[in-house]
């Protein structure tokens, strides 16, 4: 991780010159011409030595430059304020064949996705839910974060009845109840003989498949009512005296957790609200074992955010109010296009587009990168034209013919010596592909650290950027002997490195197309 290595000298040798500072931080510069990375430390000194932010980076930078930790690996250099790293070309090529150590986490976090109520078939939103979580789930595994999926079956409630009611209603060949459900799906499963919950819930885990998603817990709301838990959490929450009795109805005072006013656990009708078990579920993922939960809700479960916050919060101590302990990832909603036009109904029921049919049409490589390729809280505009056309205005088709071309070329012609790879200098378009591969172990950690899976899917779209300019401006086959030698190493890096971001990516790395 070189940035991370950076930062901890650039830390520990400035502390040694005098200058101790709480955090360095290395971001990529605007200006990729100043260097590779760069840090605005300067800025934040101003003010207490008196000078102005470049005098400031200057005197900083003399206090390294020289030092014999970056003596053979940095160049660094100032422009107005800024501190510019330049790595060596030998430290690139030393960083190749770095294994990667991410640090230890001992957290072990539990991420539930998708959830959808099993009394219809998924549609695309679930779909985002699905590949979102599906690839952060790959994202945190491959940095070493312990991690387990999980899937919530609404599987009780009054829309289980009316689901019921709407299947019988179909079967007895009897109008549906107006507050039941009409989509066509439903006369599919009157025609069954299987239980019409299950056969919802087979159908969801076959769609996900399809998109290579599996999950490692499918935990059924009907085992809290049936264990008793919903019931034991409230009486927890009373014996607490955090509830009140208002109007017939028992309040949960989630006012002092953070929450903008009380919520109700009981209706007055001594109905559960759909909080009181929420309440019950988190606090039973906690008695699991879990010290870290992850939710990915859609945009439609904004509010209740806080208000599940409070209540774990409550019972399993305040440390949950962080989102270090308890995070909520809320997507926004997904518009499906065909030729810049939207699409809104499915041609073969009449009714909502289902993800099944997404999938069908488009195949699972190109559903999967066009929901994860923006992050969570921007609306997605998705063209199913665009995702099926074999040109580079596709993105998915763009990254997987890189990952094609390099696979063509390294069948053709083979490494032939292991020459000291120190002493091979890059020109521009070698060192931007190569640099760009010894990135990839910071991009991951950080997408990790912060949650933000789409920014893999944005690396490898950058990776075969820099591919396509290496393939058109370096040759291999006409090239001398060492700079053949030389490509070949770096295509071979790049092939392995763009190969294990699709992995996470859960999108296939194609060897010809």
């Amino acid at each position: 991780m070189i940035k991370k290595t950076l930062e901890k000298k650039l830390q520990k040798i400035w502390a040694e010159c005098g200058f101790p500072f709480p955090t360095i931080s290395l971001e990529l510069p605007k200006n990729t011409l100043y260097g590779d990375y760069a840090t605005n430390i300067a800025f934040s000194l101003t003010k207490d030595w008196r000078m102005s932010p470049q005098h400031a980076a200057e005197k900083l930078c003399d206090a390294i430059s020289t030092h014999p930790e970056f003596a053979n690996s940095v160049v660094f250099n100032v422009q107005n304020g800024f501190i510019n790293l330049r790595l060596s070309d030998a430290f690139l090529w030393e960083q190749k064949n770095q294994a990667t150590a991410f640090p230890e986490t001992t957290d072990s976090t539990l991420l539930e996705y998708v959830s959808a109520n099993p009394t219809g078939p998924l549609h695309i939103g679930h779909g985002r839910w699905a590949v979102l979580g599906s690839t952060l789930f790959n994202l945190l595994s491959y940095v070493g974060m312990p991690v387990k999926s999980e899937f919530y079956i609404n599987d009780a409630g009054n829309q289980i009845v009316k689901f019921y009611n709407s299947v019988d209603a179909a079967r007895k060949k009897e109008p549906i109840p107006e507050d039941g459900y009409h989509g066509a799906y439903i006369h599919d499963l009157a025609a069954s003989a299987k239980d019409p919950l299950q056969a919802n819930l087979d159908h969801h885990k076959e769609t996900l498949f399809k998109l290579g998603i599996t999950f490692d817990i499918w935990f059924s709301e009907k085992t809290l009512h049936d264990s008793g838990e919903v019931v034991s959490t409230i009486e927890q929450l009373k014996k607490a005296g955090m509830t009140y009795e208002k109007e017939g109805a028992l309040w949960f005072s989630t006012v002092q957790f953070g929450d903008d006013k009380d919520r109700v656990l009981i209706k007055a009708d001594g109905a559960l609200t759909y909080f009181a078990v929420d309440i019950a579920y988190h606090q039973e993922k906690i008695k699991r074992g879990f010290s870290r939960l992850i939710n990915i809700w859609g945009a439609d479960h904004h509010g209740y955010v806080n208000r599940v916050r409070a209540g774990v919060a409550a019972l399993c101590g305040k440390h949950f109010l962080s989102e270090a302990h308890f995070h909520f990832i809320i997507g926004q909603l997904v518009s499906l296009m065909r030729g810049g036009e939207p699409v809104r109904m499915s041609k073969r029921t009449g009714d909502m587009i289902t993800l099944d049919e997404v999938i069908d049409e488009i195949g699972s490589d190109a559903t999967r990168f066009f929901l994860v390729n923006k992050g969570p809280d921007t609306h997605i505009e998705f063209d199913l034209e665009l995702a099926k056309t074999k040109s580079a205005e596709n993105p998915v088709y763009y990254i997987q013919y890189a990952h094609a071309r390099l696979s063509g070329i390294l069948k053709k012609i083979t490494q032939k010596t292991d020459a000291p790879l120190a002493n091979w200098e890059l020109n521009p378009t070698e060192r931007q592909l190569l640099l760009h591969c010894v990135q990839m172990p910071d991009v991951l950690w950080e997408a990790a650290q912060h949650l933000v899976p789409h920014r893999v899917a944005h690396y490898a779209f950058q990776m075969a950027r820099y591919i396509h300019l290496f393939y058109e401006t370096c040759p291999i086959a006409q090239a001398d002997p060492k700079d053949q030698e030389k490509r070949l190493l770096i295509l071979v890096t790049a092939q392995k490195t763009l190969a294990e971001a699709l992995t996470i990516l859960g999108i296939s790395a194609p060897t010809e197309m």
